[in-house]
């Protein structure tokens, strides 16, 4: 079973009561579309699992209990953008602190992580090291003629 790279774990374990990383969770709708939607209550909980907290009414959470596949993405300082692909399902179908909400665990089936340089450490005018096709020969072109601040060069 894959597990989470160190990095990523601690992002989403919150430690020193520190900033909510936002995700972003993707289910999958009834027709089969993809859903998304932000969430602040990812965390780790091992490696190899997360949790969230999610309100009944939310299609995040209809979704979960209908079909368990979820994708969550994260972005987070100073250089991690991670795909975490799982198994959702509810672990507990209220919370004590709000009957509203539920608790979900997610197994971690895949993780897709890529990193870029720090800030510290990238040369000037880089990109982030991907595989995305954000990078394409047009964009490139027309941002290698402007100066440091995004204008046009002359």
């Amino acid at each position: 079973m894959p597990e989470l790279p160190e990095e990523v774990f601690t992002a989403l374990r919150k430690p020193n009561r520190g900033i909510n990383p936002v995700t972003i969770v993707a289910t999958v709708d009834p027709d089969g579309s993809p859903r998304t939607a932000p969430f602040g209550s990812v965390r780790t909980v091992t490696p190899r699992l997360l949790r969230m907290i999610s309100l009944h009414y939310h299609d995040t959470y209809k979704n979960i209990c209908r079909d368990g596949r979820v994708m969550v993405a994260l972005v987070a300082p100073p250089n991690i953008a991670v795909g975490i692909q799982g198994r959702a399902r509810v672990l507990r179908e209220q919370m004590n602190a709000s009957e509203g909400s539920a608790i979900l665990e997610i197994d971690v089936e895949e993780e897709r992580t890529t990193w870029w340089h720090a800030p510290s450490e990238a040369p000037s005018r880089s990109f982030p090291q991907t595989n995305t096709r954000l990078g394409s020969r047009r964009f490139l072109a027309k941002w290698k003629r402007c100066d440091k601040r995004g204008k046009p060069a002359r």
